[in-house]
């Protein structure tokens, strides 16, 4: 097992909102961690799969080309110790 230092993408709390939008105007589009950060809830590799699989979607829809198959499984609910955890957070906040 290797471990890399500060491997992993950090944000800033409520940094969220100034995420920008996986298509930013007809033929420019972005992907990544640090994009739509208030959409699909997952991080890191799996979100810079999600926002490229969102990019290429919006790509075939401005661009009118037929093979659009991007769909994306919705993220997992958060378990009820997470949602626990998360309004312990909020409160202590």
């Amino acid at each position: 097992v290797f471990r890399a230092r500060n491997a992993v993408s950090h944000f800033c709390v409520g940094s969220a909102k100034f995420s920008p939008p996986v298509r930013l105007r007809k033929g420019l589009y972005v992907c990544g961690d640090w994009v739509d950060r208030t959409g699909h809830a997952s991080w890191s590799t799996e979100k810079a799969v999600v926002t490229g699989r969102q990019a290429a979607k919006a790509f075939g829809v401005d661009f009118a080309l037929s093979c659009q198959d991007t769909d994306i499984i919705p993220a997992a609910e958060d378990t009820k110790q997470l949602r626990s955890l998360r309004q312990i957070a909020s409160l202590v906040r």
